[in-house]
């Protein structure tokens, strides 16, 4: 919770030099600059550089996740799936959501076309192979970036009502981040850039 709200005080990423910093670690504990900086480890978490008008942050986050929805909330994210992309989804099926944040912006971007491995056409091939997966493509309503990301073959669908962003993706992460959902509402997500192996290789050990 503590995360959460620091996020809704510090929503720029712009990271001046005359305000005074403060650092926390991934459990929304106040830390030294030594210490953040030493823990700091891109295989487990990011670091995200947010402000407001008096003061700058430092925050930890932890790129990996497992959870529970809760029965209601589970049963409404399916709803809002369906609704978003006409697209059923059975009480077997297991579920994987690629999420494209807002970063990087268009105006960041050198190549006309990504070549993230994630995009690839063999992706979903094997992805099924896997298990009884429904697979959605959804992108965050910030995100002006469609095209880079293959937007004519990949039919990427807005997040809308920001539903995807406050469940499980609040933070201003650059590139996609993924989420692997069981029928009884446990899941797993990973947070930033990442390669279609590592989905593969996730979900094979998730969903077994």
């Amino acid at each position: 919770m503590r995360l959460t709200f620091l996020f809704i005080i510090f929503t720029s990423l712009a990271f001046g030099q005359e305000k005074p910093i403060v650092f926390y670690n991934e459990s929304g504990e106040k830390i030294s600059k030594q210490m953040f900086i030493k823990t700091k480890d891109y295989n487990k978490n990011l670091d995200l550089y947010l402000e407001n008008d008096t003061t700058q942050i430092g925050l930890l986050i932890t790129r990996q996740k497992f959870g529970q929805l809760d029965k209601n909330t589970f049963k409404y994210l399916k709803s809002y799936l369906t609704e978003l992309t006409d697209n059923q989804i059975d009480s077997t099926q297991k579920i994987v959501i690629n999420y494209l944040t807002a970063y990087p912006k268009k105006n960041e971007t050198k190549n006309s076309r990504s070549g993230w491995n994630v995009l690839d056409r063999d992706y979903l091939k094997n992805l099924h192979k896997i298990e009884n997966i429904k697979q959605f493509w959804i992108h965050s309503s910030e995100c002006d970036n469609l095209e880079y990301n293959h937007q004519k073959r990949i039919n990427w669908i807005e997040d809308e009502d920001n539903l995807l962003k406050k469940l499980f993706f609040p933070y201003p992460i650059r590139y996609g981040n993924y989420i692997l959902i069981k029928p009884d509402g446990k899941f797993y997500y990973y947070l930033g850039e990442h390669s279609k192996y590592q989905i593969w290789e996730n979900a094979e050990k998730f969903f077994k």
